[in-house]
Parts: C-alpha cells; sequence; structure tokens
C-alpha cells in the first residue's frame, strides 16, 4: 500500500469519525475545503459517491459501508502501530546502566562511545565500574561485560569476544629472575593466572590483590612481573611485554543482559554497540 492509499484511508476514516467534514479538518490539521477537494478526488477515482448528507451529517453510502468493518480494523491496527513507534522513540531517548570491569569500560567502550552518539544521540550511557555482579532483577544494571560466566538463572549470556593477557614487566628491568604480582587465590583459575603459573612457577609472589589497577601499579613500584591486558600494555611506556612462550592468554568476555530489558530498544540499542565494541577490539 503506498502513501497515497493510506492517506485515503485515513481521510474516510476520519470523515466516518466526525461526521462532517469541518470535524475531519479539525483532526488532520487542514481546512475543510482541502478535506472537500480530497474526498471529491477520492470518489472520482472510485467512481461512486462514498457519502450521503443526512441531517446536516456524513453517512456512509452503501458503497462505503461495505468495507466499512476492514477500514476500521486498519485504523486500529495503523493506531496501535503508531503507538509502538512512539513508544520505540521514547525508549531509544532512555537511560541505560551498564557495568563491568574498569579495564574494560575505560580501554573498550568508553572510547568507542563516539558512535554510539552519532546513532543514538538520545541515548544516556551510565557506566559502572564494579568487579562484584549487580542485579538485574533488582534494576541495579542492564547490561553487564563480564570476563567469565555468572549472572542470575534469567540472566541472558552471550560470549562476545576475548581480552588477551600478556606477561609484562616494567620497562627497563633486565631479564632475569623477578617476583610476580597476582590476583587473590579466589581468581587463581582464570586464563591469565594459569598462564602465568606456566611461565613463572618458582617466582616469589610480592603481593596479590583483586584489581587490575592495584596490580599495575605494585608491578612497577616492586619491580614486578605481571599478566596485563594487551589493549593497555600497548600504550603503556611504563611495561614492556615480555615475548616468551606460553606468557599468553586469553580471557572470554560475556555479555549479560535480562531477557525483559534485552526488549527495550534502549538497552538492545546499547547492548549491539557494546557487542560490536569488544567483537572488533584488536590489540
Amino acid at each position: 500500500m503506498n502513501a497515497e492509499s493510506w492517506a485515503d484511508l485515513e481521510l474516510l476514516d476520519h470523515i466516518i469519525r466526525g461526521g462532517t467534514l469541518s470535524a475531519a479538518a479539525r483532526t488532520l490539521g487542514v481546512d475543510q475545503t482541502t478535506i472537500a477537494r480530497r474526498l471529491a478526488a477520492l470518489e472520482r477515482r472510485i467512481g461512486a459517491a462514498l457519502f450521503d448528507r443526512i441531517g446536516g451529517r456524513l453517512t456512509p453510502t452503501p458503497v462505503l459501508a461495505t468495507v466499512l468493518d476492514r477500514l476500521q480494523t486498519i485504523s486500529e491496527e495503523a493506531s496501535l502501530s503508531m503507538a509502538a513507534l512512539k513508544r520505540a522513540t521514547a525508549e531509544l531517548h532512555g537511560h541505560v546502566r551498564m557495568t563491568s570491569v574498569s579495564f574494560v569500560l575505560a580501554h573498550i567502550i568508553a572510547p568507542a562511545l563516539g558512535e554510539l552518539e552519532r546513532s543514538h544521540p538520545g541515548i544516556t550511557l551510565d557506566l559502572v565500574a564494579d568487579d562484584q555482579a549487580l542485579s538485574f532483577e533488582r534494576r541495579e544494571a542492564d547490561i553487564a561485560v563480564r570476563l567469565g560466566r555468572t549472572g542470575e538463572d534469567t540472566t541472558r549470556i552471550k560470549r562476545i569476544g576475548a581480552i588477551r593477557f600478556r606477561l609484562c614487566r616494567p620497562a627497563g628491568l633486565l631479564p632475569g629472575e623477578h617476583p610476580v604480582v597476582r590476583y587473590r587465590d579466589t581468581l587463581a583459575h582464570v586464563p591469565e593466572m594459569l598462564a602465568l603459573d606456566r611461565a613463572r612457577p618458582e617466582a616469589r609472589v610480592v603481593l596479590t590483590a583483586d584489581k587490575l589497577e592495584i596490580l599495575t601499579e605494585a608491578a612497577l613500584a616492586l619491580g614486578a612481573e605481571v599478566m596485563l591486558p594487551e589493549l593497555s600494555v600497548r600504550h603503556d611506556p611504563r611495561f614492556e611485554i615480555v615475548d616468551e612462550p606460553a606468557t599468553v592468554a586469553d580471557r572470554p568476555a560475556y555479555l549479560m543482559i535480562h531477557p525483559e530489558r534485552a526488549r527495550v530498544p534502549s538497552v538492545a540499542a546499547v547492548a549491539a554497540f557494546v557487542e560490536a565494541a569488544v567483537h572488533g577490539w584488536r590489540p
């Protein structure tokens, strides 16, 4: 159905509802002469009169009466579709809260935000740097990117890429036996810690922590080796990569979102942006 056909159906619907050309004109925001001209043109194309004037009101002729039920259905569907479009537009100007570890937010998401702003300028994004899984059920977050499969039972989980870790040492530190800094035992199972165990099985552990930022600064202060994301260390002149076998590890990245929130247009738009940013990341 072309735009002209939709306009004709809308015209007929408003005349039927209003009962007069003036009422239809007020509803459509045009003058009565325009309505009369459009109706006359439509009747010429059809080849029959569509309304009789009875008691000062326009009543459908038998020709138009045969399609009244169908016209009403089309009108209702059009109204529902327009309402859905308006809701979707409003929701695309929504507030979306995303959580992840600070490294992901600072080095992958934040640098790509220009693309989100160009595509969806009405969305306000709230980034929460937190290692703990915020509750989707309690609306503490709409979207999460985690470097491991965690989440509530109702959470939709999708692997969207991987973060590469490399063994690093402070720049200028001569090769040899050096201490290491690492995550606490609760994270001993993650790929980068397993790689560190293989590469430096006898190294002295001088510090453990649960935050990558702490390990980064501690390695510099202590002259220690540490597993760091390749993305960050490539741009950090304070470190150099240790180019040895078994010193590389890929940590899977997962997008997590509650299924109900995934249907909200603004949340879906941010989720697609995040997936593209992480999936397209290269060291």
